[in-house]
Formats: structure tokens, sequence, C-alpha cells
């Protein structure tokens, strides 16, 4: 799952990335032609921090998401907006959207459109969006207008997409994120292709002084918004990890935006972890859609373990700490034999019985 980076010049964003990005370590893929970024991030986690001593473990394997940088987006011109445009593709290709927004005061950081507004810039990148889409669904409008010209095998599934498409148009022209038009699962599926951004989850990082981190954070746009300082994140991810308890305390926090940016974002993207432990071997943290059942689960380990699933032996991460062991946990009742049709909950320590 890949989640992008935007915000308007100066808004402290690429500043944010280095953070989440551990200040810039080997997991950051500077190659990129674009001049954007991306990186491979740790999903905090402090249930695998419990396991290694519980189980001795050897290895620790996180869930990850990427992270990805792209350039500011100004649309302070006709001029600076065509190459604002040209990261669409990219945004489109990512599942999540961050939007860093500006709210500090700083004389010597020229402000974007020469205000300090995270409220008028997120509603403009919002419409941006809504526009983007809109260019997209006109132009599909266009080629099954003339496709509908000729006589075609597929002449009654082009004309329900177009009915669709034409929905769609009515919905952005008021405004409304595509969402609000879909009547369906098959139309849906119908779209998916397109990507269109105002269907991305978007959570706003709203970049403020020291002095207002401990403020009260309200919804901006009706999106959930993180308090923070982009440069004091910075100065945290070059911390070694030892200090930062004790500067995160200093400083009236705790815990560092980057892990609360990451969890949203996770959260964000209906994503659930299940947990495998083998005692003194790997406890590792799994990642599945919210939702999913256990033959899905097993094959986000491996298709052998899908193709030859039994059952899953399964235990709530609260009741196996509770416990304090696997073997009191077991004695204690608290494991479970589940089937096929389990729905694999955010926790769930599983170990799978299979046979191929």
């Amino acid at each position: 799952m890949r989640v992008a980076l935007i915000g308007p010049p100066q808004s402290g964003k690429s500043l944010l990335f280095a953070a989440v990005a551990e200040a810039g370590g080997s997991n950051v893929d500077l190659s990129r032609p674009d001049q954007s970024h991306l990186a491979v991030v740790k999903v905090p986690d402090e249930r695998l921090d419990w396991s290694i001593a519980k189980f001795d473990a050897k290895k620790v394997t996180h869930a990850e998401l990427e992270f990805l940088d792209l350039p500011g987006f100004d649309l302070s011109d006709e001029a600076a907006r065509a190459h604002s445009q040209t990261h669409w593709p990219d945004m489109r290709q990512s599942d999540m959207i961050v939007l860093v927004v500006r709210a500090f005061e700083a004389d010597d950081v020229a402000a974007y459109r020469g205000r300090i507004d995270p409220k008028a810039d997120v509603e403009e990148f919002l419409a941006e969006m809504l526009f983007a889409d809109f260019d997209q669904v006109s132009a599909r409008i266009g080629k099954l207008q003339t496709a509908l010209k000729k006589p075609m095998a597929d002449h009654q599934a082009q004309m329900r997409e177009l009915d669709l498409m034409e929905r769609l148009a009515k919905a952005l022209e008021s405004e409304k994120p595509i969402s609000e038009a879909i009547e369906s699962e098959s139309e849906a599926r119908l779209i998916r292709s397109f990507a269109f951004l105002s269907q991305k989850p978007v959570l706003v990082a709203l970049n403020c002084s020291e002095d207002a981190l401990n403020d009260e954070t309200e919804r901006i746009s009706g999106l959930e918004c993180i308090r923070l300082s982009a440069k004091i994140e910075e100065e945290i991810a070059q911390l070694p990890p030892s200090d930062r308890t004790e500067f995160l305390s200093d400083i009236g926090l705790q815990s560092a935006a980057r892990d609360r940016i990451v969890q949203a974002c996770y959260r964000g993207l209906n994503l659930v972890t299940f947990l495998t432990f083998q005692p003194r071997g790997e406890c590792r943290a799994w990642t599945v859609p919210a939702g999913s059942d256990a033959v899905t689960a097993a094959g986000a380990i491996h298709s052998d373990i899908a193709r030859g699933f039994i059952r899953a032996e399964t235990v709530a991460f609260d009741d196996l700490r509770q416990a304090g062991d696997i073997k009191s946990a077991k004695a204690a009742g608290k494991f479970r034999l589940e089937g096929k049709s389990y729905i694999v909950q955010d926790g769930d320590v599983v170990n799978f019985r299979f046979n191929v």
C-alpha cells in the first residue's frame, strides 16, 4: 500500500517525509527521475514489541507502508498549476493521500499565496482533485459517445458505463465526491481502474509551531487532522531511539507524530493486522484488508497455505497477553479453531493448519 505526501510550497512536507522515513535512512529511494522520493516505513506495533521478550524472538517483522514524497503543489497561477498536474498520475497510483498544510508563522519562510490559512489550503486541494476527476470523466464520456455511434458487440455495456459516467460528472459538477454517485459494488468495480482522486482517503497533517502542538485539533473540511511540528519531528527522527521518549516527555507529547501518522494511514486504508509467533523464531505482523476471511489471510503468508487450508488456530492478542504465554492461554480456553469463513480481527494471533 502506498501513501502520497503532498502539500503547498513551504508547508514542511519534505521535513515530515524525512521524519517518517527515519531521517533519510537506507529505506529511501532517491533515484526517482521526477524529484519525488519513496520510502518503505514500518508500522509501529507495540504487540510485536511485547513478543520480542515473551517468545525470545530472533527476528521481528513489522507491517509496512510505502510513503511517496511528491513535489509541492502550487496552484497560484496557470503555469504552476499545469506543472503540479504532472504529478496526478503518481497520486492516482497511491492508495491514500496525506496533505501537509502550514499553520505556523515564520518571517524567514515565505507563505504560500501570502497567507497562513490551513482550511483554505485544504479546500483548494480538494477542489483541484474534483477538477482532475471531472477531466477524466469528461474524456471518458467523449470516447463512449464516439464509440456508441458505431455498431458494437458490447453496445449495452457501453451504454451502462455512459450512464454511470454522466452520473459521476453530475456529482463532480455539484462538488461532491465520486463515491456519492456509486450505487452498487459492480459500479465500483467498473471505475476502479480510473483511480479517481476524490475516492482516496485523505489525512491532513497540520504543521504548526511548537507552542501550538497541544492545542485541540479539529477536523478540517470533514477530514481527520493530526497536529505536528515537522521541524521537531525531524529532530526526533535523528535522535537515538533510547532518547526519544524523554525528548517527547519534555515537550509534553506521548508519541511522535510520525507514529501517529503511520498508524492513521493504516486505519485510513482500512487494513487490519494479524500476527504469527514462532518461539525462538520470527514474530511477524501480516496485513490484510478489513473483512478478510481466514483463507485470504492464509494466502497473505503463502498461496500453498490457502490452497491446503484446514483450520486457523486463533487467539486474540489481548487474551494472550493477559494469560502471559501460549500455554497459559490454551489452558484458559482462549484458543479457538476457526474455519474458512472466519473473519480475521485486528490483533488475532494465528497458526494455520494446512495440508498440500
